[in-house]
């Protein structure tokens, strides 16, 4: 096949599991950033007399390998499979002082199945570490935040432009995660040996209430991701979202942070 040709193939990309496949995936996620409060001297001064170090350098980077094992396709259309996490770690370093941790997801099994609509419905969750609340949130996570990029049904070349939204949540230390959604624009850039090759614009924004607190976030980055045609799935997916983000916690103090989130994922199938 010519490169002229090449660039003018047109493509319908579906990303579906398919029964008697081994999914191994290993993920690397890092976020880093730095708070500073805005509030009276004298509330600052009782922040550092209480041992608090202004401004708040942070880093957390956290490790995991996932491998996902499905069997035999039924006369229904589905196919059981299993989903296994290996350890998961994660490390924080909080103005110089750094702590590890194995997550307690590190492990842990899920079994289930791959409905018609390739839709993954949990059986059961196993691990010895994870509680029932663990349980009801991972069921609603898996079952409903499946194929988060929705790729258009029309067929796409070399070129061509798509939209997606994403979910992601902000960690912030002592506080719930805060979660958004990012949009996405993928841009088909080449298509070459089985491989579909993206290049991604995001962005986010926040204006909203959370908790009794006004938050307020932007950003905008940047990421790559190659899809495999002949698989139907995306075999590597990176990241780099940096963000700014205000916090006002009451009339008196205020918290804005920079922050620099990273994703690496790659995904191999046998």
């Amino acid at each position: 096949m010519s490169i002229s040709s090449l660039a003018q193939e047109s493509i319908v990309f579906e990303a579906k599991f398919k029964p008697n496949k081994i999914y191994k995936s290993h993920i690397k996620s890092s976020s880093s950033g730095e708070i500073e409060f805005i509030a009276d001297k004298e509330i600052i001064d009782q922040m550092k007399s209480r041992g608090l170090e202004l401004p708040i350098v942070t880093e957390e980077i956290t490790d995991l390998s996932t491998e996902i094992t499905t069997y035999d396709l039924e006369e229904n259309g589905e196919f059981l499979a299993k989903l296994e996490y290996g350890k998961m770690i994660s490390t924080k370093t909080i103005n110089g002082k750094t702590s590890s941790e194995e997550l307690p997801f590190s492990n842990m099994k899920i079994l289930g199945k791959y409905d018609v609509e390739n839709k993954f419905k949990i059986d059961s969750i196993l691990g010895e570490n994870v509680t029932q609340q663990m349980r009801d949130v991972l069921k609603v996570t898996l079952e409903n935040v499946q194929a988060a990029i929705k790729f258009p049904e029309e067929p796409m070349m070399v070129g061509d432009v798509f939209n997606s939204e994403i979910p992601m949540a902000i960690p912030l230390e002592g506080m719930r995660p805060i979660s958004v959604k990012i949009d996405m624009e993928y841009l088909l850039t080449e298509i070459k040996d089985g491989l579909a090759f993206f290049d991604i614009n995001q962005s986010l924004s926040l204006d909203m209430s959370q908790d009794q607190l006004n938050m307020m976030a932007s950003g905008e980055g940047v990421g790559t991701s190659s899809f495999d045609i002949k698989e139907n799935y995306i075999v590597q997916y990176t990241s780099e979202l940096p963000m700014d983000m205000t916090i006002e916690i009451n009339d008196n103090m205020t918290m804005k942070m920079k922050m620099i989130t990273k994703s690496d994922q790659k995904v191999t199938i046998e």
